[in-house]
């Protein structure tokens, strides 16, 4: 199944990570331009990494509140937190101290951290992995291309505000249509094997790091940027922005290409050029050159931590926890280096300056090589489904005897063996609804003993070498 033949349940996901990026981008967006009224450029960019932490506490704490609320309530709950927000969008708008606007943007942004944690997961589960890359490419593109349309046709700043609150609106209707039909599947995709796990986690440990070491580098840069907004010398809001939007799309063509072999190096080659774009600019260098770049870049980088955890948390044991640890990491490092990066642009200190941004970047590089190699010991201990000769039809006939498998049974397992697609695509292949799909799956599951279809496939082969032993 080609990508753009997506199922109603991906569509509408891509369009509700859509409408996340632009919310929470929108809405910041308005915080700093109504917390630049009551309050100087620098303490803007302090605030602005307070809103950001805030985010990171709302994406913890949707795995614990998803665990905690029955379904018959989630409804509820989701609707209460929309209104929540919309609220608060509207005590932004009023900008009445900085008190006031910096509480009502630390809880808008709790609860858009749990809405996007939310869609992070339900897409990590939906989505064909082979093209998860452009479907988050394509949601981030649309996502910015709103805000741009949003920044620019509407100059009202009341009006502004009420076009992010119907899109809160608009997203929390889409969460809840997305969120039907995820729990059924709650068991295919997790972790089958200890090994497989333990080697995941250890990527995903090395991955955490890798990540807050680039955010490092481009929390500076948009402090550089911020600030700027903050004076008045910019408006980040303008056609470079759309910059954003062009990176995200090449991001997820070229990270799903060639499966997926060359993600880490052009991440890395992002990475390079961002840090040269921070000499230029503390060497007097053209302020609009480096939004430019940061624009470029900054779209690879979110593409790339978004689709890089939401890979992994397939294979963890809390896939709710990881699936959106991506955004979590970024928003944390960028809250906790936030006044940092502004002492360090207006420090007059160069040689400071420049040693600790080659010390971060040699950093960067050695981390890189050490989640690379992780990445690849991970990817060694799964099933190399396709390698496998299924060609011995014996071997599946003894094994569809030994645990006394109907023939529709065999049929399903001989497809599950040699297919990594989705559940969606591989009930259109076997001609069958998911329904009846996961009954069949249900079914082997408990004739061999296992607990997910990873787990099966394990399961087979393991069984299978045992009796060629």
């Amino acid at each position: 199944m080609k990508w753009y033949r997506l199922n109603g349940r991906v569509l509408t996901l891509m369009l509700a990570l859509a409408f996340f990026n632009f919310i929470f981008l929108g809405i910041e967006y308005q915080f700093d331009n109504m917390m630049a009224l009551v309050t100087g450029p620098e303490q803007v960019v302090t605030a602005q990494g307070y809103i950001l932490g805030a985010s990171v506490l709302g994406f913890l704490l949707y795995p614990a509140a998803a665990s905690c609320i029955k379904d018959k309530f989630w409804q509820i709950v989701v609707f209460a937190g929309a209104l929540a927000g919309v609220i608060c969008v509207f005590v932004i708008w009023q900008h009445t101290s900085y008190g006031t606007i910096l509480a009502a943007g630390c809880i808008c942004f709790i609860l858009i951290g749990m809405a996007g944690s939310a869609v992070h997961y339900y897409l990590s589960r939906a989505a064909a992995p082979e093209h998860l890359a452009k479907t988050i490419g394509i949601s981030y593109a649309v996502g910015i291309f709103l805000q741009f349309l949003n920044n620019n046709l509407i100059k009202n700043d009341m009006a502004e505000s009420v076009v992010l609150a119907v899109s809160a609106a608009v997203f929390s209707v889409l969460l809840l249509n997305a969120e039907n039909g995820i729990v059924q599947a709650e068991s295919d995709s997790e972790s089958a094997s200890e090994s497989t796990l333990e080697n995941s986690e250890h990527a995903g440990l090395w991955l955490i790091l890798l990540i807050i070491l680039i955010t490092c580098i481009f929390s500076t840069l948009d402090a550089a940027v911020t600030l700027r907004h903050a004076a008045g010398s910019a408006d980040v809001g303008q056609w470079p922005r759309l910059l954003l939007a062009g990176s995200g799309l090449l991001a997820g063509v070229f990270y799903d290409s060639l499966e997926h072999r060359y993600e880490n190096i052009l991440m890395y080659c992002m990475t390079v050029l961002s840090a040269f774009c921070i000499v230029v600019l503390e060497n007097g260098g053209p302020f609009f050159a480096g939004l430019v770049v940061f624009y470029m870049s900054a779209g690879f980088f979110v593409v790339f931590f978004t689709v890089s955890f939401m890979r992994l948390s397939i294979r963890m044991k809390c896939p709710r926890f990881w699936s959106g640890l991506g955004r979590a990491v970024n928003n944390i490092c960028a809250f906790v280096t936030g006044s940092l990066s502004i002492r360090l642009i207006q420090s007059e200190n160069q040689m400071l300056r420049d040693g600790l941004l080659l010390v971060l970047f040699v950093l960067i590089s050695i981390v890189f090589f050490i989640y690379s190699n992780a990445l690849y010991r991970r990817k060694k201990t799964e099933p190399q489904s396709r390698e496998i000769k299924l060609g011995e039809k014996e071997s599946l006939e003894m094994f569809a005897a030994s645990f006394s498998l109907t023939e529709r049974e065999k049929e399903v397992l001989e497809v599950i063996l040699v297919s990594d697609e989705n559940v969606q695509d591989i009930a259109e292949t076997l001609m069958i609804s998911r329904a009846a799909l996961y009954r069949h799956i249900a079914s082997l599951n408990e004739k061999t003993g296992t607990k997910s279809r990873i787990g099966l496939v394990q399961f087979y082969y393991r069984y299978h070498r045992r009796n060629e032993g």
